[in-house]
């Protein structure tokens, strides 16, 4: 059963990259041992734009992207990896593991490449965060986007 859930995962992947994305609200669905898990993108209103290409998310998430087209420094938000929601992130987005990403976000940080992400506990905490940090974006777990615009990934809500 296991491996079936990983070759539906792996199936998945190779997918999502072949295929291009938009939407303001971006709803991916992933298939794991806690069923289906929804990802929604937000991000505060100033700076990110309301629609961006999947490839692009990737770039903005893995921090070669440091300003929104506006010259807004760009801020990540994401979930701890060590949450459901944080690891599925890491290996559905950025195609790492949790201790992968970590040591990523690690690396970068002390080369000076990139600021350090903002992690939480909570989807609240997540969303307090972006509403109040311009040039912000994170992923949620959820469709509860806490009142903020979602983005829009390729046009299309799900990938």
């Amino acid at each position: 059963m296991r491996n079936i859930i990983r070759l539906s995962l792996i199936i998945i992947c190779f997918w999502v990259s072949l295929t291009s994305f938009t939407s303001e609200e971006v709803s991916i669905k992933l298939a794991g041992p806690q069923g289906d898990i929804a990802l929604s993108v937000i991000a505060n209103s100033k700076g990110a734009p309301s629609e961006i290409s999947f490839s692009k998310l990737k770039s903005v998430f893995r921090g070669e992207q440091q300003r929104w087209k506006d010259g807004t420094k760009v801020t990540l938000a994401l979930m701890k990896t060590n949450t459901p929601t944080g690891d599925e992130i890491a290996k559905r987005l950025l195609g790492m593991t949790s201790k992968e990403l970590n040591k990523y976000f690690l690396a970068q940080v002390f080369q000076g490449k990139m600021s350090s992400p903002q992690f939480f506990d909570s989807e609240e905490e997540l969303i307090s965060y972006i509403k109040n940090n311009e040039g912000s974006i994170g992923i949620l777990s959820s469709k509860n986007t806490g009142g903020l615009n979602p983005i829009l990934v390729d046009g299309k809500k799900t990938f």
